[in-house]
């Protein structure tokens, strides 16, 4: 199994309820790419939570799946709708578990 981890940092003066949004979104990407076999979203609580504010894991079966995903026209899709607009900075780790 492979842990997708997103850490993100969203732009000054975006609401709590625009990132809730992008949450939500991401979430509702489990029914809909076939690869997700658990994602989760929420808020980051470590020290580093200044730095980057929440976070997004997605457990795949392997990278082929990972890649999958990455490229899966719902995550391009939610990515564009919902997150592009007010990122700052995100910062991705691919882990095998």
């Amino acid at each position: 199994m492979i842990l997708h981890v997103v850490l993100f940092r969203f732009k000054a003066g975006v609401t709590g309820d625009r990132i809730a949004r992008a949450g939500e979104a991401f979430l509702g990407m489990r029914g809909a790419i076939p690869d997700i076999r658990r994602i989760s979203w929420g808020s980051n609580l470590g020290p580093s939570a200044g730095e980057y504010s929440h976070v997004l894991i997605v457990t795949l079966d392997d990278m082929a799946g990972v890649e999958r995903y990455l490229q899966h026209p719902v995550h391009r899709q939610t990515v564009a709708d919902f997150l592009a607009d007010i990122r700052e900075a995100r910062l991705a780790v691919d882990v095998e578990t």
